[in-house]
């Protein structure tokens, strides 16, 4: 894969998720070595979540 196109995945959560869901089913490793993954998806989160919470606010009219 082009080192263009590998560095465009960081911008996309499910990345995060594919490497803790591997980590886990396939090498039966836990979240102390898949942390940094686990963080980021949780920083996805709740940047989504902030978002959706601003662009959903009920205004006064």
């Amino acid at each position: 894969m082009p080192a263009v196109i590998q560095q465009a995945t960081y911008v996309i959560p499910l990345r995060y998720f594919l490497v803790i869901l591997r980590g886990i089913f396939l090498k039966g490793i836990g979240l102390e070595v898949l942390w940094p993954q686990a963080l980021a998806l949780l920083a996805w989160g709740v940047a989504i979540l902030a978002l959706a919470t601003a662009r959903s606010t009920k205004r006064l009219a």
